[in-house]
């Protein structure tokens, strides 16, 4: 399983995803959808145009 670390905008830092889920935002871009692991927030990294592994 891949980790993913994007921003959490409650902390004002990097942290590691909860249940990461890859979301197809428009054809062919990929993001990761996830929560804080720390405060429980939603986050949100785009990731290109390769399909995650999760």
């Amino acid at each position: 399983m891949v980790e993913y670390e994007g921003r959490c905008m409650k902390c004002k830092d990097k942290r590691k995803m909860v249940d990461p889920t890859p979301t197809e935002i428009k054809p062919g871009t990929w993001a990761v959808k996830g929560k804080c692991h720390q405060c429980g927030t939603n986050m949100f990294k785009i990731i290109g145009k390769e399909k995650p592994k999760v």
